[in-house]
């Protein structure tokens, strides 16, 4: 119950501090592999949060075989069933500009960080070889551009 009392509470006050941030226009997609009750709430309380700084959200359940409708995504969120890390798949033009936008990312891992109370931390093709390896399958799959 203290948990989801905590979840609530992390839910205000980022809507709070979010409620003065710069508006955002990316699309992102969530892929969740998970099936736990408590990490659902986790991740529906991250949605909600992104979603109310603009940006616009589309989940699926396991890792695409081929492009999703709402394509391109500017960011890719790969939730696995199990482990520590989130990857962030991005295009990899981003990720040659990655500079520009490292507040946005820093501010995503705090996000990431503080939703899960700490059980799971962010990774980028800047800090980990596996997101960057599926940002090249996504990119294949026409998950971040036109075809």
């Amino acid at each position: 119950m203290r948990k989801l009392a905590f979840l609530v509470g992390l839910i205000l006050l980022w809507g709070a501090m979010l409620g003065v941030a710069e508006e955002v226009e990316e699309k992102i997609l969530i892929i969740d592999e998970t099936e736990g009750f408590l990490i659902s709430l986790r991740l529906e309380a991250m949605v909600r949060i992104l979603a109310q700084r603009g940006f616009f959200i589309k989940a699926v359940s396991a890792f695409p075989e081929g492009p999703v409708e709402g394509a391109p995504f500017d960011l890719v969120f790969v939730i696995p069933q199990e482990g520590r890390y989130i990857w962030l798949c991005m295009p990899l033009e981003s990720q040659v500009q990655i500079e520009e936008g490292a507040r946005e990312l820093e501010n995503l891992k705090t996000l990431v960080g503080e939703i899960f109370e700490g059980r799971r931390e962010l990774r980028t093709p800047a800090d980990d070889l596996w997101p960057l390896l599926l940002s090249f399958r996504l990119a294949e799959l026409g998950i971040f551009e036109d075809e």
